[in-house]
């Protein structure tokens, strides 16, 4: 029969393990939203600059993205996030990092060669065309898509910018920075302020307009890499919680789109 020292020791082990556990499980979570939080910006840039190219230019007419939008939701039932609001989020969201744009010739001027976030994917090349005439190779060949997730946003040969923080930070965190700060440093601040400091996206409007950029004229020192404690990695996963990010890895009646052009 155990003594009560041996069972307070017991149990005192079994605590360290649970917030062992707990700690491994939220880092999981956030190294697992930090990646996906990079694709989906990608692919936001990219209908951004889709967006922005044809509505821009009067090639579309009034009410054509609420249009895309009603469509997109009939065709991909389940499929959350794409409101014209949203569609217009992500050409604001384009406009406003052409420079990232490795096709524009602003970007041609500043950026290296690196592809965005070291994602490197080759989902449109066939792994067997030898046959020119089958199905599967014109099929490919008819739906190259006009929209490139993979090589349209690149990351800049710019001194002083954020490259990690930038694609770490959620999209509404980047769309409320977008509508604060005009400045291209000021943005580069803030960028780096909110995922330092796990800022929630509703509070980064308040938070710009007590002018902490202005009064400091500096970026932060470089605070520590390494969340100390779970509490502080639990706001680090919670700055994921952002409606764009949730609706971009919805998963619900994804089944129901199987029958479609069945």
């Amino acid at each position: 029969m155990r003594s009560n020292n041996d069972i307070q020791a017991l149990n005192k082990e079994l605590r360290q393990a649970v917030a062992d556990i707990k700690s491994a499980i939220l880092q999981g979570q956030y190294e697992a939203a930090k990646g996906m939080n990079r694709i989906q910006l990608a692919v936001y840039f990219g209908i951004g600059k889709y967006v922005s190219g044809h509505s821009r230019k009067d090639a579309w007419g009034t009410g054509a993205l609420e249009t895309i939008s009603s469509q997109l939701r009939r065709e991909l039932p389940g499929l959350r996030g794409y409101s014209a609001t949203a569609l217009r989020n992500m050409r604001k969201f384009y406009e406003n990092w052409m420079m990232l744009d490795a096709n524009s010739k602003d970007a041609s001027e500043k950026l290296g060669n690196s592809a965005i976030a070291n994602v490197e994917i080759d989902s449109f090349n066939s792994s067997d065309t030898s046959d020119d005439n089958s199905a599967i190779a014109i099929a490919e060949l008819e739906t190259q898509p006009q929209i490139d997730i993979y090589h349209t946003l690149q990351i800049p040969n710019i001194k002083d910018f954020p490259v990690k923080d930038f694609f770490r930070l959620p999209f509404t965190h980047h769309v409320r920075i977008i509508e604060n700060c005009k400045d291209l440093t000021e943005r580069y601040y803030f960028i780096h302020r909110a995922v330092e400091e796990n800022i929630p996206s509703d509070s980064l409007p308040r938070f710009i307009k007590t002018n902490p950029y202005d009064s400091q004229q500096q970026m932060p020192s470089n605070f520590s890499r390494t969340i100390p404690d779970a509490a502080m990695m639990r706001k680090a996963v919670t700055m994921f919680k952002d409606s764009y990010f949730l609706d971009f890895v919805n998963a619900e009646e994804i089944g129901l789109r199987d029958g479609i052009g069945a």
